[in-house]
């Protein structure tokens, strides 16, 4: 299981762990760091995640702390792993809170959305996510080069609904995003997408719902995405679930439980106003002419 864990994740878990056990011990930061000849600094970057830590330090921490052989193990077969993932090679093109979001769906065990302006980005088909990345340019000068690079970014993401075991993803898409027309006025990309969600709802693993016009809206808030992770061995969750959500150019990744509390519920809210699979299905087949 530990060798599964991607980096973004060990990284996370890592950070959460180290802070427990210093807690645990009685210590403050600055006891360890003058135990260790360490600045504050580093204590701090390692235990809020802001760096992947070495094996060397961690090995070097967990003496300090007197951990048993076995969370001992755990911890340092954590830090051998690989400190980057494939989304690491997109740092220069999306925002951090973005780049992470990328690393923790690449790990988690279930992912939640809501689309109240567009489609999440799991369900996009290339031409409907490019299209996405050129209107940015209206907030932002992006050259042509990088919105590629967040297209290609965007469609390798989407792997994680086919690997093994695949992510289960479930969705609510309110009625207006599958209305709302991007793209020429032939309507071929909204009417390609269309048939791509056909195919995405006949996954197992995924759940396409649709809340329509006429249903009451159990909420006003814009698109964000829940993600939960599983649990491992002595070493519990992998990490705590969190919460996505975005305004144009701020974009905030939340683990406070308070907040991701109030999105789950939100979540259910609208789940239970939408249609049923069956009847999204026949609702978005009826939208793109099948």
């Amino acid at each position: 299981m530990v060798g599964e864990i991607n980096p973004t994740l060990r990284r996370r878990k890592l950070a959460a762990e180290l802070r427990r056990l210093r807690e645990e011990a009685g210590l403050h930061g600055v006891q360890v760091a003058r135990s260790l000849r360490w600045s504050t600094s580093k204590i701090s970057r390692l235990e809020t995640g802001q760096v992947a830590p070495s094996a060397k330090d961690v090995a070097l921490l967990l003496k300090h702390y007197g951990v048993d052989d076995e969370l001992s193990r755990l911890l340092l077969e954590l830090a051998h792993g690989e400190n980057k993932g494939w989304w690491d090679a997109y740092a220069d093109v999306f925002a951090d809170a973005v780049v992470e979001l990328f690393g923790l769906e690449d790990g988690a065990s279930l992912v939640r959305a809501w689309g109240s302006f567009s489609l999440p980005g799991l369900l996009q088909t290339r031409d409907y996510a490019e299209h996405m990345g050129y209107l940015a340019r209206i907030v932002e000068m992006a050259p042509p080069g990088k919105i590629e690079r967040r297209t290609r970014a965007r469609l390798r993401r989407q792997r994680v609904l086919m690997k093994d075991p695949p992510l289960n993803y479930s969705v609510v898409l309110d009625e207006a995003v599958l209305r709302r027309r991007f793209g020429d006025a032939d309507a071929k990309l909204m009417s390609d997408q269309m048939s791509h969600l056909m195919k995405m709802s006949d996954m197992p693993n995924v759940s396409i719902r649709v809340l329509p016009l006429e249903q009451p809206h159990p909420t006003d808030i814009a698109n964000f995405i829940l993600l939960s992770f599983p649990a491992m061995p002595v070493l519990g969750d992998i990490s705590r679930e969190a919460v996505y959500f975005e305004n144009h150019p701020v974009f905030t990744l939340s683990e406070d439980e308070e907040t991701v509390l109030q999105y789950s519920l939100v979540f259910d809210g609208l789940l239970g106003q939408a249609l049923s699979e069956e009847e999204s299905r026949a609702f978005i087949a009826s939208l793109a002419g099948l």
